[in-house]
């Protein structure tokens, strides 16, 4: 394994930021998110993705918000509910930031895809245990296709194409070393995401190229199941599955979809999924309320929650029990929003825009 160490920051270099130009109460749907804070990443590079993390320092574990830009990603801590301190940056000079790739169950360690356009390298970054120094390690390498963080301190990924493609399972020792590695049974597609499934702790899900939807057994490694989709919207992204009754619960996202007279600008996706039958229903579209327009950039879901950034800079948020939109947040200060994601650590919703800027709202 590869360990480039960064350099420390010294307390010169900590950067304190504070909420500055807060948008207007009327620029969202009051009652549904209300902002917190808000702090701007001086990198001279694009913003390219933002998470929150456990880390613990001195003893003490406290809620920290990620951010990756394209050529560096810092931790900030929260000095108090308005204020935020940079304490450690990691440098990137050859690749650049992909996405940042949480891995719950692990402190003090944050995984990372490097590429341009796909995936070529997937990093751990964390700090040594002595001097508090940062350290980059290479878990992966080659034509990543997709990765995932999974509970119990696991990170899938898939690796190739079709027949040759590999899918492993890599499983962090508490102190965020690598501990042992499994391989899963690669079906004839190419992955495209994995999905964890809530109440099946032993069950995986990757959507493929062809618009199927796998299963597998985590504790075997088997492949046991493949379901074909509607092939009305291609390359369809899985971002939750929940297990009910036998069922499973699957929300998808449709980057590639076209606008239709029917259904208007189809964002989010409800199936249920018989897997004994390997037969699907769709129960819900979530699509843009009347008045917006665009189509779906990124999202994230959390619990029955979902939120999109959509191409018009707008970012949009569907309860997918009620199965409609309850929020609209607009760009703000003139810069449309090119992130969302929602906080591991708590109910808060990150948003941020190409420039840095990073706004935390709570949503209720």
């Amino acid at each position: 394994m590869e360990e480039p160490s960064g350099k420390p920051l010294s307390c010169a270099e900590k950067e304190k930021t504070e909420i500055t130009d807060l948008p207007a109460c009327d620029s969202w749907n009051p009652g549904s998110l209300h902002l917190v804070s808000k702090f701007k990443n001086p990198s001279s590079s694009c913003s390219v993705d933002v998470s929150a993390v456990w880390w613990e320092r001195a003893g003490v574990k406290e809620p920290c918000i990620i951010t990756a830009c394209e050529d560096v990603v810092s931790l900030w801590k929260p000095l108090d509910t308005l204020q935020w301190e940079k304490v450690h940056t990691w440098q990137f000079t050859e690749v650049p930031v992909l996405q940042i790739v949480p891995v719950p169950d692990v402190y003090n360690l944050i995984c990372v895809a490097l590429g341009n356009l796909e995936i070529r390298e997937i990093r751990a970054l964390l700090c040594s245990s002595g001097d508090e120094s940062e350290k980059q390690v290479l878990l992966k390498s080659g034509n990543i296709k997709a990765v995932l963080g999974l509970t119990k301190r696991r990170l899938v990924s898939s690796i190739g194409t079709f027949c040759n493609q590999q899918i492993q399972i890599m499983t962090f020792a508490e102190d965020g070393g690598s501990k042992d590695e499994q391989l899963l049974m690669p079906p004839d597609e190419t992955i495209l995401t994995f999905a964890e499934v809530q109440g099946m702790q032993d069950a995986l899900l990757g959507t493929t190229t062809v618009n199927n939807i796998v299963i597998w057994n985590l504790k075997t490694g088997q492949l046991l199941k493949k379901v074909h989709i509607d092939d009305s919207y291609q390359a369809s992204i899985c971002h939750r599955a929940y297990s009910e009754m036998g069922l499973l619960f699957v929300v998808l996202s449709h980057p590639c979809a076209k606008e239709s007279q029917a259904f208007g600008s189809p964002m989010f996706q409800l199936l249920v999924i018989n897997p004994k039958t390997a037969q699907s229903v769709r129960v819900l579209l979530c699509c843009l309320p009347q008045g917006q327009a665009g189509r779906f950039l990124e999202g994230d879901v959390k619990d029955h929650i979902a939120a999109a950034v959509l191409t018009s800079g707008t970012i949009a948020i569907w309860d997918l029990l009620l199965g409609h939109c309850t929020a609209v947040l607009p760009p703000v200060s003139d810069q449309n929003w090119s992130l969302v994601k929602w906080s591991g650590t708590d109910s808060h919703l990150l948003a941020g825009q190409k420039d840095g800027n990073i706004f935390i709202y709570r949503y209720f």
